[in-house]
């Protein structure tokens, strides 16, 4: 019986701190609104991510109705060709950190949004000079330019998001007790301190596999409202999912030190036994 219960309480740890991992990343780095920008100007960096924005700028600035349908083309063009030669910029730096901004302000307003947003003008706003230099037309920096990027209603993403770091205190603290009830019943606790260790790398791997299994299917049901607003609403969540990678990788590590390191000290007990 002693044994079933320190199994039941590992399993217990192992679920927990399972859940302590993504619900801690999500506190962190999504339901904060600074570490959102934080996380998400690391991903301005990416070269795919400024061409994708640059292209839904340029589309979404073309589509306004103060610009001539026969200037469409051509007003898209120049304004993606002037994003994509600013990227380098600072300029582009803090457009892009206004841009996210905006973006998890509106998707954390109340109520929640019925669909996901980007308000595209402060990256439109660093290119305006250039492009309505090559136009026959003056046409002014939109105050705002909000595109659809995902038509799915994100209320129940938000609900979950908004609990995220009573979440993530609750399970951690699941996790620890149960953990160390897993050691004050196992008959042989260094072998159970291994496999805590073990926990670790199981947490981190079920993480990097819903990363790269779940994530892809869930997104790929989603309706978004145009091609270019979906291919950034694709390409930002495939970087989001990675962004979550070196978490994982110290975790799995610390995981494999503490069940190498307790399954010697297990061994060489179970020698002096």
């Amino acid at each position: 019986m002693r044994q079933i219960l320190a199994t039941l309480a590992w399993l217990v740890a192992t679920l927990a701190l399972t859940a302590a991992i993504g619900t801690g990343w999500a506190a962190t780095h999504v339901q904060d609104e600074d570490g959102f920008v934080e996380m998400s100007s690391r991903l301005g960096d990416d070269r795919e991510v400024q061409q994708t924005a640059a292209s839904l700028a340029g589309e979404a600035f073309a589509d306004q109705p103060r610009v001539p349908a026969v200037l469409h083309d051509q007003a898209a063009s120049a304004m993606r060709r002037a994003v994509l030669a600013l990227t380098s910029s600072p300029d582009w730096d803090e457009a892009w950190r206004e841009t996210t901004r905006r973006t998890h302000e509106r998707l954390f307003s109340d109520p929640p949004p019925a669909d996901v947003r980007v308000d595209i003008a402060p990256v439109v706003g660093v290119a305006i000079n250039e492009v309505t230099a090559v136009l026959p037309v003056d046409l002014p920096a939109p105050r705002s330019l909000p595109v659809v990027v995902s038509e799915d209603d994100p209320a129940p993403f938000v609900r979950y998001l908004s609990r995220a770091e009573s979440a993530a205190v609750g399970s951690l603290a699941v996790a620890g007790v149960a953990g160390l009830l897993a050691v004050l019943l196992a008959r042989r606790r260094w072998r159970m301190v291994a496999e805590l260790g073990l926990s670790a790398v199981i947490a981190a791997a079920t993480w990097w596999l819903i990363g790269r299994l779940v994530v892809p299917r869930v997104v790929e049901r989603e309706a978004e409202a145009t091609a270019y607003g979906r291919e950034l609403h694709d390409v930002l969540t495939d970087r989001i999912v990675s962004s979550l990678d070196p978490t994982l990788l110290w975790v799995a590590l610390a995981g494999a030190v503490v069940a190498v390191g307790a399954g010697a000290l297990a061994l060489v007990s179970a020698r002096r036994a």
